[in-house]
């Protein structure tokens, strides 16, 4: 009976020590992988969205623990995303210039339209992008205190990525017979010299942060809990929402644009606007 009572003692000391080591440590760090839901609102009319995109998100997590209750979360995160837009006829048909895989922007045929002759035409129906970003998040982490082994919290602020690399497919169709811009009126009248086939453009190139913005922000708040098993080792899952305060999408300035609606005799040349909501799971571990 004495051995029992002298174990049982030795467990609940060798726990409370575990966990103050846990509570007392100032800075955990640790890895994480997240899934998301990405749905995106468009700012203009001339786009609608396509579905819900996918975020698989993985990197390191550290948080700074200004005492047993408060701290600052932060890390370094690589975001792997995909999501879709659809183009609208609000205007008429959507079309861009392309050369290869180059898409032509507006200041690309100096002022003068008799230059679309030079480039191929494309009509655009959709459009799935393929992101890369490095993410630094900035969030105040409000936790319980120890409840157990586990513990509970809350975090608000915000997560600023800078985009890496941005790939596209684009649906839509294509013109026979050698169809250039210089051809699109013709086109717009529907004249059987320039059939149109259904087709997907892949690779196809813009400048850097002139399709999708090189730098998005967003706002959110998530919850979740921590399990510390062992010492200062803790495993951790946790909810967010975050609200884009940034467009994802924001095509170019001035004459940087690629994409424009066709009026008899010119062009009227436009920009993609679109913001994105986030719903994300979180799970990691922290040492």
């Amino acid at each position: 009976m004495k051995r029992l009572i002298v174990t049982c003692l030795a467990v609940s000391i060798s726990a409370s020590i575990f966990a103050q080591e846990a509570t007392d440590k100032k800075v955990n760090m640790g890895i994480a992988y997240q899934l998301g839901l990405n749905f995106t609102k468009p700012g203009t009319k001339r786009i609608e969205k396509d579905g819900v995109g996918v975020q698989n998100a993985f990197g390191l997590n550290i948080n700074f623990n200004f005492n047993d209750n408060i701290g600052f979360a932060t890390g370094l995160e690589f975001d792997f995303e995909s999501y879709r837009i659809g183009m609208t006829t609000l205007n008429g048909s959507n079309y861009y210039l392309y050369s290869d895989s180059k898409i032509i922007q507006e200041e690309d045929l100096n002022g003068d339209e008799s230059n679309m002759s030079k480039y191929q035409v494309f009509e655009l129906t959709g459009r799935k992008y393929k992101n890369i970003y490095v993410t630094i998040p900035t969030m105040l982490i409000f936790r319980t205190n120890a409840l157990g082994d586990f513990r509970y919290y809350g975090k608000f602020g915000a997560r600023t990525s800078f985009l890496v690399k941005s790939t596209k497919i684009d649906q839509g169709n294509i013109f026979g017979n050698g169809a250039t811009g210089d051809d699109i009126d013709m086109i717009e009248a529907g004249s059987p010299l320039y059939p149109s086939t259904s087709s997907e453009m892949e690779g196809m190139k813009t400048p850097y942060g002139n399709d999708v913005s090189a730098i998005r922000c967003s706002l959110g708040v998530a919850g979740g809990a921590q399990w510390t098993f062992t010492g200062s080792t803790m495993l951790f899952a946790e909810l967010g929402f975050y609200y884009g305060l940034t467009p994802i999408n924001i095509e170019g300035s001035g004459k940087n644009k690629t994409l424009f609606n066709r009026n008899p005799g010119s062009s009227d040349y436009f920009g993609l606007k679109t913001t994105q909501t986030q719903f994300c799971l979180k799970i990691g571990i922290l040492f």
